[in-house]
């Protein structure tokens, strides 16, 4: 790890050369120097004094930081820190790769891909440099980009962990599981303690639903790097989906105390306090999720369903109709429009209706398909199919 290496800054403090006289000499010339100093100023109290030159901060400095930010688990501090190396070091692909990793492990997926793509820029023929491409290819959803990165960064050097690693993460989440796994095995096998090897394990169990083992393998991740953010938001929704809701929520908390701005933290964490009942606690999250990631569909859907159960109608509408805008066309969401034109203090079955009749044409099953429909009758229209 690059912040693990960082002896190639420091040098070694050599004594002076200088004998004893010359150092006292020294010392004289600056004593008088100031007396000379000190005298101006008392004649002419009004000059301005010469300012003192800033101090320049060194690559070490900046290396030291980022080390305590992630220390702590504030990993988009560090990789702040690391920008600041890599502006002073235009062809260190190494801090870009850890920089990909930093901002995917907080929740800044879209700040990883062009650190990504610098590095490959920087050395196209480094098969990590094509894994770690392939890993922000993955986490923005350009899956088929990804895989094809993934599988040259593979071909390139077989005996990269991270590079089987990336090409399991993205295949599993393309669906090929059994595949998926076979390369997340290889990857550990190669690096027993690499954290991304051994959490991407993890996750290929946990897209088959087998989450008492993925979360063995997460927590042998956390182990491993107890201070990352992103260990916590996978653990949280697998302990959500065995329905321990108290070490779920327990998770979520407990990453967002190193990312703070992980959009992703607040929406789960809201999502899961909204299924035990806290809606206040839980509209707060979510809404605190789509301030720091305004294109989460997902974060405004739950926010909708929230507003909708506390009888906020107009903002359920508004919140609703992003998601829909932002490409999450679930039926629920035009159900809850259409009911929440009809719960307002003036029912509107104008606007009402056409949102209704779009939730029954994508699933005439939906639950309240009874609702909906005499819904759509009291406001004069037909329910499709009839």
């Amino acid at each position: 790890m690059y912040l693990n290496d960082r002896k190639r800054y420091r040098k070694r403090r050599r004594r002076s050369p200088l004998p004893l006289f010359a150092v006292a000499a020294l010392a004289l010339l600056a004593i008088g120097f100031l007396a000379n100093q000190e005298y101006d100023l008392l004649r002419n109290p009004f000059q301005t004094p010469t300012p003192s030159p800033t101090a320049t901060r060194t690559t070490l400095s900046y290396l030291d930081e980022a080390e305590q930010y992630l220390d702590q688990g504030k990993v988009l501090q560090a990789a702040r820190s690391l920008g600041e190396v890599a502006q002073r070091e235009p062809d260190n692909d190494e801090v870009r790769r850890e920089m990909v990793q930093l901002y995917i492990y907080g929740g800044q997926y879209s700040d990883a891909l062009p650190m990504a793509q610098e590095a490959v820029a920087i050395n196209e023929d480094d098969a990590r440099n094509q894994a770690m491409l392939a890993m922000a290819l993955t986490w923005t959803g350009n899956y088929d980009e990804g895989y094809s990165v993934a599988q040259l960064a593979v071909q390139m050097d077989p005996q990269v962990a991270q590079a089987h690693a990336q090409l399991a993460e993205v295949l599993a989440s393309l669906g090929s599981w059994r595949q998926a796994l076979q390369e997340a095995e290889v990857a550990v096998e190669l690096a027993p303690r690499d954290f991304d090897a051994v959490r991407i394990l993890g996750y290929t169990y946990e897209v088959q639903g087998k989450y008492p083992e993925a979360l063995a393998y997460y927590q042998q991740a956390a182990d491993l790097k107890p201070h990352i953010p992103l260990i916590y938001l996978v653990m949280g929704r697998n302990h959500r989906a065995l329905g321990n809701f108290d070490d779920a929520i327990a998770a979520f908390r407990r990453g967002l105390e190193g990312a703070s701005e992980d959009p992703w933290l607040h929406f789960e964490l809201g999502k899961t306090l909204f299924q035990v009942g806290d809606q206040e606690l839980g509209l707060r999250e979510l809404r605190k999720a789509v301030e720091l990631r305004p294109d989460m569909p997902d974060a405004y859907q739950q926010l909708g369903v929230g507003l909708y159960l506390r009888r906020s109608y107009e903002e359920a509408i508004e919140n609703m109709q992003k998601a829909i805008d932002l490409g999450n066309n679930a039926a629920i969401n035009y159900y809850i429009i259409g009911r929440s034109y009809l719960n307002i203090e003036t029912p509107d079955c104008a606007n009402a209706v056409p949102n209704l009749q779009k939730a029954l044409e994508i699933d005439a099953d939906m639950i309240p398909y009874v609702d909906a429909a005499d819904s759509i009758r009291n406001c004069g229209g037909t329910p499709p199919g009839e």
